[in-house]
């Protein structure tokens, strides 16, 4: 294992162009260029709303993660397999103080297909070159343990006419949003990868015209102690589930 904690084999996956050989028990990457020619197309490249979605959600982890304040430029290129896949994606994001850019890398893998059931293996920056072998910064490790008490928590989800904010007036196991928090662009962010995850065909240039209007957010701890013993749950909160409620004003670009 490299410092970054990328293996040298996923290292050359962001970056090789000639596709990649199939091995056995698993399919060949197909490799897209998204600037250029091809960039300028803006939509000439497969899932490219997803994939524009995922480079940011991979800035989000790392913004969160570090306390930095990087913002989403534009896509270099990508590598993805088929179905359900991990993309290797290459980008270029900014600090709106600065203007400084600066290379990342994101490894976005999809455990699921058609549905929000993601991993975001990696994401850091990348020094030097583009071609450089050099070690990368280390990562710090994210993955957690799925708590025992999250288990099947999604089916249970509330019906319609599940009450605001007084189904979610217990303060020791929710948090609600409050109107400044709820302008919080990670929020939107994940609206957006649910509705794209199950309507991939939206091109990226539609993202535009999405009018996402976040109404309510409650935020659940997912840790395993019990409510006298851990943390209220917060915007800070590392392992949680959320409500989201939201109004759409763009249905038109997936039904009609």
């Amino acid at each position: 294992m490299s410092q970054s904690g990328l293996r040298t084999e996923e290292l050359d996956r962001f970056n090789y162009p000639e596709g990649f050989p199939r091995r056995r028990g698993s399919y060949a990457l197909a490799h897209f260029e998204c600037e250029g020619k091809l960039g300028k197309m803006y939509g000439g490249y497969p899932n490219c709303a997803l994939v524009k979605l995922f480079a940011k959600l991979g800035l989000h982890r790392y913004n969160w993660l570090e306390g930095t304040n990087f913002q989403f430029g534009r896509l270099k290129r990508f590598n993805m397999g088929s179905a359900a896949t991990a993309y290797f994606i290459t980008l270029v994001a900014r600090l709106p103080t600065s203007h400084l850019e600066q290379i990342f890398q994101v490894v976005v893998e999809e455990e699921r297909l058609g549905i929000l059931d993601l991993t975001c293996r990696h994401s850091r920056p990348h020094e030097g070159t583009e071609s450089s072998k050099k070690e990368m910064p280390s990562l710090r490790p994210h993955r957690q343990p799925v708590p025992t008490s999250y288990k099947d928590r999604l089916f249970d989800w509330p019906s319609s006419d599940f009450a605001w904010p007084s189904s979610f007036s217990d303060t020791k196991r929710f948090y609600l949003l409050n109107e400044s928090e709820l302008q919080c662009d990670w929020i939107s962010l994940y609206v957006e990868l649910a509705i794209c995850t199950s309507h991939r065909k939206i091109k990226a240039r539609d993202l535009t015209k999405f009018h996402l209007e976040i109404v309510q957010v409650a935020i659940e701890s997912l840790d395993d102690k019990s409510l006298d013993d851990k943390e209220p749950p917060s915007l800070m909160s590392r392992a949680a589930l959320l409500y989201v409620t939201y109004k759409d004003v763009v249905k038109s670009l997936r039904t009609g």
